[in-house]
């Protein structure tokens, strides 16, 4: 072919695709429900658009401490006594840690109101501004000390808090300020990938049993319990006399604070074995206490007392039959304790499809007084216009959970930024802002206080800003924080949340 030809092939095919870049409508083409063809416009082309992500300067300003912040130094931050050796843990499991081993802190600065220039402080938000749907758990916060008790709150999520990312900064600064020890309850079998502030490695036939295990017909129950999850050491129902075996090795972590590894006592929460079994606990190659379980058909309990600092622990499981293993909590006698409770793939509406009954026996038997849901990014990828179906779902959920004890309080965090590639920019998917108002009018229909983490975080397009940070505060996905960034975005809701304790506590004096 002669070069002329060549040529006038080449322009064209340049004019003809030129052509469809300009008609083609800038958005494209709805195929399906979240499939859009789409065709490069002429002018993305030839004109590089600078991204126009959000201003995070002020947050970067105010957090400077934490990002600069090097993990030894949040692992050493609490570390104010030489761990306690072998021998006083096997000499006297029943014997205490006194009080004042524990550093106190003083009430954090208040943050100046939002909106007031100089101020990055992203606020609680309540409905019809009512600051009481919280008073009940800040009543337990204010009496907490001289009360002696031990309430809960639990941190449900999805995997934007898997690896106790943003539950351990929370954890920390309550038991710093209110008392408490230990990284609270967690599951027998986690989530695969993920960690918690301890290592944890098992040994044996280990199952872990979650709401796919209901719907799936692999249990004939609806029984999951706080952690929405079990796990068992036997297989389900199984008729042979075989004896069974399941370990779990819990060792300390380099990566979270030195107060986790303190605690006063372990508990198993079980139930429902049709034979005895065996728990054991041991300290490295010693076992330190032993129980011998009988047949449970019900909820129940049995703890060990431990005085010291423990780097590793084990836990033994033996028998013919395994009960379901609904929690190991590693706790303090009294203050309050943190539970990070990830749920990959949820999106926070799964509740109500387990037993309500025995949820209900679980959340009295460990005190717990606030829930934190936070949840969203699952949501995100599958773009619809209307989401008035999950604010449904959502506020079903948030309505049971609060009727499964009168004083149980609720905060719903508010989806996180997240970005996706458009027309070769990154940009903030679009319907992030209507999950978000799904949630909070879920939540304020519900009588729960909501926090907006997607405006804490910058708001629309500040995503890359996270990422594009030295040292980055969110990974690469442009969806999930990384520990610097979930330690910032957890102080910044930590703060509006004492905020607001110290606003009641403010109150509480004036009507005297």
């Amino acid at each position: 072919m002669k070069p002329y030809k060549i040529l006038l092939f080449f322009i064209t095919i340049f004019l003809v695709l030129s052509l469809i870049s300009y008609v083609f409508p800038v958005n494209g083409i709805q195929l399906g429900k979240n499939i859009v063809l789409q065709f490069p416009n002429i002018k993305n082309i030839f004109v590089t658009e600078e991204s126009k992500y959000a201003d995070i300067s002020q947050i970067l300003e105010y957090h400077q401490a934490e990002i600069n912040q090097d993990i030894t130094d949040i692992i050493e931050d609490t570390l104010t006594e030489k761990r306690d050796s072998l021998k006083p843990i096997a000499d006297s499991l029943k014997a205490e840690i006194y009080p004042d081993t524990i550093p106190k802190v003083d009430t954090i600065k208040q943050s100046p109101p939002k909106n007031k220039p100089g101020t990055i402080t992203q606020f609680l938000e309540y409905p019809d501004n009512d600051k009481s749907v919280l008073y009940s758990f800040f009543g337990n916060l204010k009496t907490l000390k001289s009360s002696g008790e031990l309430i809960r709150v639990l941190h449900y999520g999805d995997s934007q808090i898997e690896g106790d990312r943003i539950t351990s900064y929370i954890r920390n600064e309550l038991q710093k300020q209110f008392g408490g020890l230990g990284i609270g309850m967690f599951a027998p079998v986690i989530i695969k990938g993920t960690n918690l502030s301890m290592q944890l490695h098992l040994n044996g036939s280990w199952e872990r049993y979650t709401i796919q295990s209901i719907k799936n017909g692999n249990i004939n129950h609806k029984r999951l319990g706080a952690l929405m999850s079990f796990g068992r050491f036997a297989p389900v129902n199984s008729s042979e006399n075989k004896m069974c075996f399941g370990e779990i090795n819990l060792q300390k972590s380099n990566i979270t604070y030195f107060r986790t590894r303190k605690f006063k006592q372990c508990r198993v929460f079980y139930g429902y074995n049709e034979r005895p079994f065996i728990a054991e606990l041991k300290y490295k190659d010693q076992t330190l206490d032993a129980e011998l379980v009988p047949v449970s058909h019900h909820l129940n309990t049995f703890s060990w007392d431990i005085d010291g600092t423990l780097d590793e622990v084990t836990l033994t499981f033996k028998g013919e039959d395994s009960p379901d293993i609904y929690g190991i909590a590693l706790d303090d006698m009294k203050g309050i304790a943190v539970d990070n409770i990830p749920l990959r793939g949820s999106s926070g509406v799964d509740f109500t499809k387990t037993d309500l009954a025995f949820l209900r026996s679980m959340y009295q038997k460990i005190n717990a007084k606030l829930i934190i849901m936070q949840f969203g990014v699952n949501l995100v990828p599958y773009i619809r216009d209307d989401y008035s179906y999950y604010e449904k779902q959502f506020y079903k959920q948030l309505k049971t959970l609060k009727s499964l004890r009168p004083d149980i309080n609720i905060i719903v965090i508010g989806v996180s930024d997240m970005s996706r590639k458009h027309i070769g920019q990154l940009e903030s998917y679009p319907n992030i802002e209507k999950i978000r108002e799904a949630q909070k009018n879920a939540a304020f229909k519900a009588g729960c206080a909501f926090w907006d983490m997607y405006e804490a975080m910058g708001g629309k397009n500040s995503m890359p800003s996270w990422v594009n940070n030295n040292p980055p505060l969110a990974r690469t996905d442009y969806t999930h924080f990384t520990w610097k960034g979930s330690v910032v975005i957890s102080k910044m809701f930590y703060e509006a949340l004492m905020h607001d304790y110290n606003e009641y506590l403010k109150n509480e004096k004036i009507n005297r």
